[in-house]
């Protein structure tokens, strides 16, 4: 099976997230894609943060309606700081069978070798690259290129492109009091509206 992985926040889950985990299961072939919310600690919250039951809550009706797209609570149970590398490695060991696909943004990308055990983590599974709109696709596409030379990475960029809005941005835009239409899905809208969330 080949399964790909989006971590993230999701602090809301927006349309860029299930875009790009779309786009990947369409271009590569997934079977199915894992949205793997990331446990926040208690410090880092403020009172805009959404809790983490509010959060998978929120995913769960984002992907609903994605017949490939499903919720894994795995690093919300661990309940530590969650390093991606072990993360993958975890889910390589339960799983065996599975080809695993870690699904990130160009930013990540660009920065992923000063990672936690970034080298390890390039070694140990698929990756897929989602762009922005006003992305340097030349620069990220170097960046691809010299880590598959340097390290044997296995970097699939994305034909299409990851809407460009971003979650800090609709909490704002929910705080003023604006609409959201159109930003996430209309579950997920209505989700946040009955919740009080980010106000």
């Amino acid at each position: 099976m080949k399964t790909g992985i989006l971590g993230g926040t999701f602090d809301p889950v927006h349309l860029g997230h299930t875009g790009v985990a779309e786009a990947a299961t369409k271009e590569l072939g997934l079977d199915r894609v894992m949205m793997m919310p990331v446990h926040i600690q208690p410090f880092k919250q403020d009172r805009r943060t959404a809790s983490a039951e509010d959060r998978v809550a929120m995913l769960a009706l984002a992907v609903a309606r994605c017949d490939k797209l499903e919720v894994s609570t795995y690093e919300i149970e661990n309940e530590v700081v969650s390093y991606t590398y072990d993360t993958i490695r975890a889910l390589s060991e339960r799983h065996p069978e599975d080809e695993i696909c870690f699904i990130m943004g160009s930013d990540s990308l660009m920065s992923i070798d000063t990672w936690y055990k970034g080298a390890e983590l390039l070694g140990l599974c698929s990756f897929a690259v989602g762009l922005r709109p006003g992305d340097d696709r030349a620069a990220v596409e170097a960046k691809a290129a010299l880590l598959r030379e340097r390290y044997s990475a296995e970097i699939t960029l994305l034909q299409e492109m990851m809407l460009p809005v971003s979650s800090t941005q609709i909490r704002e835009l929910v705080e003023r009091g604006e609409p959201i239409y159109g930003l996430v899905a209309p579950e997920v809208e209505v989700y946040i509206d009955e919740h009080d969330l980010y106000l």
